[in-house]
């Protein structure tokens, strides 16, 4: 105890500021401004403490909390006797707890969440305007061959304007025809898309990919498009949300959750309430059992049976297409849009305890079709889907077509397999818009696989299709078996043995066939196989190291494959520069080994980037989405900023210098993430910021990231009373010649234990104010300093006094 009657929590005879933790339970809700007072009481910022303990009460014993703190600006522990929540502080871990929240004032917790994108965590907003442009040059060269190809031209990139973005992709190459090969400049996609995200909406106009689902056909179209897929903008959704399943404990239990009979998790649980709807469900019926048992030795059981529909949708959610457009029928070459007008759409729905449906709409003046989609869930973890179609067209007449298949899961604990059969069938006449004659090649197909898991080191599938052919097509067969036993972390073996039946046209490749494998993946980047197929007699040997996307990052590799009466080698090898990527590949043939040079090919590409945001401009590596230019402040001179995924390994991804900013060319939409920076050889003392900014980024939206800033001089000293060192003493640090439109906050000071003190985000040539804190919250002017105008960052204060001038 201290002398103020309270644990000696203070041993210092005056207020001492700090940012701690609040903890509650086992978890940090946040970090939260406190005063140790000079009397021993911690008080803590009001509006901070509502905040973070929003997550920890529900709304009525928060707003209980609210109307007690809110005429507050800081309060302590005794301030809250009134409203069931005790605090205390721990000075082992300079943390602030929760020790008390009643169990009728716990908020819902979901024990069962899924990974959460916080939006309050983004600290920069993207550029008003921003583009980038890819450039790719690539050239083979046919060591034997008289005419060589010319060299194809690869560009593709976007054009973000506020919410609004214009994409495009375009080659220079040549193109070859039935009589004449010519060298042309192709557009591949020109289109403009705005998004929607607090909808989960996508518009475009311009060249179409229609999403297709069901028994829908693909046809590129120009013209306008809307999608809405919550997916598209929410990566940690919750896939498995199956509505309200909630748990009050009044007492301390564990808590033991069962999945189709199988323990999947034992949590110990505070008493409070606690929702379990986002249990991961297995595909199909789940039987679901809870048992609790509380400090008293009681144990309760609540059992209760639930489905997941694996439709690709939450249960409640939606998704639709609807694209109206002219048709191209020129797949794979510049889009020529001579066809007819066409409309394509789809809309799908999931419910709660029902399965989900879709239907699906194609029509243009030729040709009609209209599809649906649902499936029953079964017991045990099966599904039976059902789709189907029918068509109207002027060339072919009515057709129809349907599938059916089958899912089933076994659940064996902590051991899975795998049941799925597929039947389909197509009338001849059945057509659509990439189809309108009803040419149908094939009449019913069919396949199905089983996966046993044997244990976590051997798998083991069987397989087998079946294609009846209409007219002189004749029918396709095949049945395999494969299994694969992972000897340890490194190495794998695969072996397997199938039969195969094609139409006498087709009759290489039928029969008997074994085949057998070795792979060895030492890690993520580096894997070597072996294999043997007896069907062509094939033996393959093949390495591959691939690179990443960093500077000087380097990725090679090589096959060697032998046949019968043709040998192929081929080696491959990729580099990643500050301002450009490359690769290389050659590959050489021949009847054998020893005359394998009769037929040699070399490839070479080059890549590099042009980039552009508010002003920033940039030269880097292929961006496929976003992008940050990462560049340096005027105050910074030429030194050079680098930007990278993990700075502490020296691991960049690029660098500024005379061509611009350094490129972070790997950012994705609708994610939170971080762009880290630092300064190469940076002045003594200079302050660079927190070395990472937090972003999430719109569809292909472009950042510019300043590094420094005016404020870059940081101020070092000793604080000193009487010329001994004052420790841990607190205070603020005030801007004292301010300038027109200029309202900064007051900066917290802090001495160490021997009372060294550091002051960073410094103006040069400004004038500053030095106040400690004393007993009962009073300030008393230390010492004032000047900032030298042609500081270089840092300044050396030495021994300061209070009344001291600098």
């Amino acid at each position: 105890m201290g002398p103020h009657g309270r644990p000696d929590i203070n041993p210092y005879d005056r207020d001492i500021d700090m940012t701690v933790p609040l903890t509650f339970l086992t978890r940090s809700l946040g970090d939260i401004p406190m005063r140790l007072t000079a009397d021993d009481r911690f008080l803590l910022d009001s509006p901070t403490f509502l905040r973070l303990m929003r997550t920890v009460l529900n709304d009525e014993a928060h707003a209980e909390l609210s109307a007690t703190l809110s005429p507050l600006t800081v309060f302590g522990p005794e301030d809250l006797v009134s409203t069931g929540v005790a605090l205390t502080y721990d000075p082992a871990s300079l943390a602030v707890v929760v020790v008390q929240v009643r169990a009728d004032q716990r908020a819902v917790e979901d024990i069962f969440a899924p990974p959460r994108d916080d939006l309050n965590d983004v600290s920069l907003a993207p550029a008003a305007f921003s583009a980038y442009l890819n450039l790719n040059a690539s050239q083979t060269y046919l060591w034997t061959a008289a005419d060589q190809q010319r060299p194809t031209i690869n560009l593709d990139g976007a054009l973000r304007f506020g919410r609004i973005v214009f994409e495009g992709d375009a080659s220079l190459g040549e193109e070859f025809g039935l009589t004449e090969t010519s060298y042309r400049f192709a557009r591949n996609y020109a289109r403009f898309v705005y998004d929607q995200p607090e909808s989960y909406r996508r518009w475009y106009l311009g060249d179409l990919d229609p999403e297709v689902r069901g028994q829908q056909s693909f046809v590129q179209m120009g013209g306008v498009g809307v999608a809405r897929q919550q997916r598209r903008f929410n990566t940690f959704r919750s896939a498995v949300l199956q509505g309200n399943r909630q748990l009050i404990l009044q007492r301390e239990a564990t808590v033991r959750f069962f999945r189709n009979g199988s323990l999947y998790r034992e949590l110990r649980l505070q008493p409070g309430r606690y929702d379990f709807s986002s249990l991961p469900l297995l595909a199909g019926s789940n039987d679901v059992r809870v048992q609790v048992q509380d400090i008293t030795g009681a144990v309760q059981d609540l059992s209760y049976s639930q489905y997941l529909d694996p439709i690709d949708l939450d249960p409640g959610d939606y998704e639709y297409g609807a694209y109206l457009g002219a048709t191209s029928r020129e797949l794979g070459r510049a889009p020529d849009y001579r066809g007819p007008l066409a409309f394509t759409g789809f809309f799908r729905k999931a419910f709660f305890g029902r399965p989900a449906i879709g239907v699906g709409v194609q029509a243009s003046e030729q040709v009609q079709s209209l599809t649906g989609q649902t499936q029953f869930v079964l017991p045990n973890g099966g599904r039976l889907l059902f789709d189907g179609g029918v068509s109207l067209s002027e060339r072919a007449g009515t057709g129809y077509g349907a599938g059916v298949a089958y899912d089933q899961f076994f659940d064996r604990g902590g051991l899975a397999d795998n049941l799925s059969l597929r039947v389909d069938y197509v009338s001849p006449d059945f057509a659509s818009l990439s189809n309108p004659e009803g040419f149908n090649l094939t009449a019913v197909s069919m396949s199905a696989q089983y996966t046993r898991q044997f244990s976590q080191d051997i798998l083991a599938t069987i397989s087998g299709s079946y294609l009846k052919g209409r007219e002189t097509t004749g029918d396709t067969y095949r049945v395999g078996a494969t299994a694969f036993y992972r000897i340890n972390e490194r190495w794998t073996v695969r072996a397997g043995v199938d039969y195969a039946g094609f139409p006498r046209t087709f009759a290489i490749g039928s029969g008997f066939s074994a085949n057998i494998g070795l792979v060895f993946q030492p890690d993520y980047r580096r894997r070597a196989e072996a294999r043997y197929e007896s069907r062509d007699n094939l033996a393959e040997l093949s390495y591959v190291q691939s690179g990443l996307n960093e500077l000087n990052s380097v990725g090679f590799g090589g096959v060697l494959t032998h046949r019968d009466d043709a040998v192929q080698a081929q080696g491959f090898a990729s580099y990643s520069g500050n301002r450009f990527d490359a690769s290389v590949s050659h590959a050489a043939f021949g009847p054998s080994l020893s005359s394998i040079d009769q037929l040699q090919a070399t490839s070479v590409r080059v890549g590099t980037t042009i980039a552009f945001a508010d002003g920033v401009f940039g030269m880097g590596r292929r961006i496929n989405d976003s992008f940050a230019l990462v560049y340096p402040h005027e105050t910074l001179d030429d030194r050079t900023v680098v930007a990278g995924a993990s700075l502490a390994q020296n691991n960049y991804i690029g660098k500024s210098g005379a061509l611009g900013a350094a490129v972070n060319n790997f950012l994705a939409s609708y994610v939170t993430q971080s762009v880290q920076y630092d300064v190469e050889n940076p002045p003594t003392g200079y302050d660079i910021g927190p070395g990472v900014v937090r972003v999430r980024p719109p569809y292909r939206s472009g950042y510019a990231v300043r590094v420094g800033t005016d404020a870059f001089v940081s101020a070092t000293g000793t604080l000193t009373r009487a010329g001994e060192a004052v420790s841990l003493a607190g205070g603020r640090v005030t801007l004292l010649d301010l300038r027109d439109g200029e309202n900064p906050q007051p900066m917290p000071f802090f001495t160490n234990t021997v009372g060294r003190f550091a002051i960073s985000s410094l103006l040069p040539g400004r004038r500053y104010l030095v106040e400690t804190y004393g007993p009962n919250g009073t300030t008393a002017r230390s010492f004032e300093f000047t900032v030298p105008a042609n500081s270089d960052g840092l300044v050396d204060l030495g021994a300061v006094a209070p009344g001291t001038v600098r």
